[in-house]
């Protein structure tokens, strides 16, 4: 790659990360990042752990801060949003006030159940409960109001130590109806890297699901490690690259402003 661009990082402004923004960026430029997304959570879930955490004029003060002190770092603001189909109402004012350069979105919760909670796959045969998760995404991508969906399979992080294993294609059409909402909505896919550094040793998602997008006509692609500590930042891109070549897609986009103003060669 030209240059390594890392679209899913996490700061002190999430609940689940102690590392300030500053030693994040530091940690960027030591590993060749020259694009970063800080994408902080922001959930309104009622049983979420960090409900009321994010604070947006914090955030913001970080951002302009770490873009005066590293210039040479191109830092993006963003931010992941928690099922923003289920709390719109209570999102809105925050993504409309502040200048966002992207959005993520993210299904963490189908329901009352959390996508991290064992309890969830223990109680569920797999074909159920990948289902429902990826009824609750097909539901968040037809809503929009995001631009990246994140971690398209998350609960395979969870769900490998319960199963004992991750079968892509017995959720061909699962993904496909994902896939198809995220085509007709415009929203972009990303190659997340976290759950290569996980027991399940595969990325969000595998090659053969991004294959089943690229033959549906997807060409938006974006990489992201969804770092919570610095040493995580930019992992895994070789992977993500190849995974991307290997589906058949040849660029990757680059955000601004909440819009794609530039496609780069793989």
């Amino acid at each position: 790659m030209a240059f390594l661009n890392d679209y899913h990082v996490h700061t002190d402004n999430s609940m689940d990360c102690k590392f300030p923004m500053a030693s994040m960026c530091e940690q960027a430029l030591q590993s060749g990042v020259r694009e970063i997304a800080f994408t902080d959570h922001l959930n309104h879930h009622l049983l979420d752990l960090d409900l009321g955490f994010y604070r947006a004029d914090k955030y913001f003060a970080d951002v302009e801060a770490c873009r005066a002190r590293y210039p040479d770092l191109k830092i993006l603001a963003g931010i992941e949003l928690g099922e923003p189909h289920r709390w719109w109402k209570r999102i809105a004012p925050i993504v409309d006030n502040y200048p966002y350069d992207l959005i993520l979105g993210s299904v963490h919760w189908v329901g009352k159940e959390s996508m991290f909670d064992a309890n969830y796959y223990r109680g569920r045969e797999p074909q159920q409960a990948y289902h429902e998760y990826f009824e609750e995404v097909v539901q968040m991508v037809n809503h929009g109001g995001f631009d990246i969906l994140a971690h398209v399979d998350l609960p395979k992080r969870t769900a490998y130590g319960i199963y004992g294993a991750f079968d892509a294609a017995a959720l061909e059409d699962d993904f496909r109806a994902v896939w198809q909402a995220c085509i007709d909505n415009y929203i972009t896919p990303e190659i997340n890297t976290k759950s290569l550094r996980l027991s399940v040793a595969e990325a969000h998602p595998n090659m053969d699901a991004l294959r089943w997008y690229v033959e549906m006509g997807g060409k938006r692609l974006t990489f992201g490690s969804d770092a919570h500590t610095p040493d995580s930042i930019g992992s895994g891109m070789g992977e993500a690259r190849r995974i991307a070549l290997g589906a058949g897609l040849h660029y990757i986009c680059h955000f601004e402003g909440r819009r794609i103003i530039q496609w780069s060669p793989l």
